[in-house]
């Protein structure tokens, strides 16, 4: 990998400099970059290339930034610029460098917790309203600015609502831990596959572990089809009933959208009861 960097950053990108590594998906590799003419650090989306030389992916990426660009908001993350250069497709998005807001392993303080969850529904309201489903939200993907606010990234699966084509296209759209059940069997593409993911980010900001403990794709779909939602220890139990509505098996049974998120978590708030020693351990 650092071969590569090394070979990739001779030569650069559009004029973009390559520094590092940032994450590495099957489709792209991000780099932290830097425009030296402009002056700006950026994430830098480069499509793999197939064996054979040819793009892949540049359609992907061209429409990952025209539904960015489309979809302005303090809470997503920002794109700049995109476009292809011989035989290279990027995209150059903000840098949220504080990294990523649910790590597992480590839980949040319910005052944190209950921050995120609402800056993270606010983003997903507004894709909702503007007749974007995201598809793919997941920790990797709730991103952390140094401001300690939150910017929902990464739109390679997002898809317009009930657009059956995208789903037709990529049944498996998702990650399998957060993946709503019906993602699987590639339904047309709704909101409230969202609000499932998210709640499943929900329960790891609390618990500090993944919503179900399987360890393949099969076992995962297993429980997100029938396990029942898990309990929170008791110190949480105010949690629950927001949690249980987010992750419902049955999307009928499930909050709609990002909107209804938001109008849940404004009506229980108050309810929820706040540990500021915890808080203080968990600052981040």
């Amino acid at each position: 990998m650092r071969a590569a960097l090394a070979a990739r950053s001779n030569r650069g990108v559009a004029g973009y400099q390559l520094e590092s590594v940032l994450g590495r998906g099957r489709h792209a590799i991000v780099y932290l970059a830097l425009h030296p003419r402009r002056g700006r650090r950026v994430a830098l989306k480069v499509a793999h290339r197939k064996p054979q030389g040819a793009l892949e992916r540049t359609d992907d990426l061209r429409a990952e930034f025209s539904a960015l660009t489309a979809l302005p908001h303090p809470h997503v993350i920002q794109a700049f610029d995109h476009g292809v250069v011989g035989a290279t497709a990027y995209l150059a998005m903000e840098c949220a460098a504080a990294g990523h807001a649910v790590r597992n392993g480590r839980t949040l303080g319910t005052a944190r917790a209950m921050r995120l969850l609402g800056q993270g529904a606010s983003a997903l309201a507004w894709l909702h309203q503007q007749g974007w489903v995201h598809r793919d939200v997941k920790p990797s993907n709730l991103l952390l600015r140094a401001d300690g606010s939150l910017a929902l990234g990464d739109f390679g699966s997002a898809c317009r609502r009930d657009s059956t084509v995208a789903a037709a296209n990529n049944a498996a759209a998702g990650s399998p831990q957060y993946a709503a059940p019906e993602q699987s069997g590639g339904a047309p593409c709704d909101p409230a596959q969202d609000v499932y993911s998210l709640g499943a980010c929900l329960y790891e900001m609390l618990c500090g572990r993944p919503l179900y403990p399987g360890q393949t794709a099969a076992e995962l779909l297993g429980q997100h089809l029938l396990a029942p939602v898990p309990s929170l220890p008791p110190a949480l139990a105010a949690w629950q009933p927001l949690l249980a509505a987010m992750v419902a098996k049955d999307p009928r049974q499930r909050l709609p959208d990002g909107q209804a998120v938001l109008s849940q978590l404004e009506r229980i708030q108050n309810l929820l009861p706040r540990n500021p020693e915890h808080d203080a351990r968990n600052p981040s």
